[in-house]
């Protein structure tokens, strides 16, 4: 019972339930931490702190490259979760609407599919 209460409570942040909306709209991508930041414009410590609460949960999870870390969706979840996702994904997408739109201009910013940019401008995610 204890699991299915974290879970919960993890999804009862809006800053993480706003980090699952751009995982879901984005399946198929990871993100590195500086542009979750820039797309949620909230700090590096928080959104580190609001994704290791989403990995705990079992909902993210996270692979290392070098000093930089790239989150995504966790693949195969149980049906306890996948029906949590289900839920995220049924809120009406204009109260996301200003996350979307930064998440695509972030996103043009890739080359050859990765974050390039970094924290501040002498950085690099490469």
């Amino acid at each position: 019972m204890d699991e299915y209460v974290y879970v919960f409570k993890t999804m009862g942040e809006p800053t993480r339930l706003r980090i699952l909306n751009l995982f879901i709209q984005e399946k198929n991508n990871e993100f590195c931490v500086c542009e979750i930041v820039d797309i949620l414009q909230e700090s590096q410590y928080n959104i580190s702190r609001h994704l290791r609460a989403l990995v705990k949960a079992g909902l993210a999870t996270y692979n290392k490259q070098g000093k930089w870390s790239y989150y995504r969706l966790k693949e195969n979840l149980d049906p306890f979760r996948e029906n949590l996702l289900h839920s995220i994904s049924s809120i009406p997408e204009e109260v996301f609407s200003a996350d979307l739109e930064r998440l695509h201009q972030r996103l043009a910013l890739r080359v050859d599919g990765k974050c390039v940019i970094g924290f501040g401008k002498n950085q690099s995610c490469t």
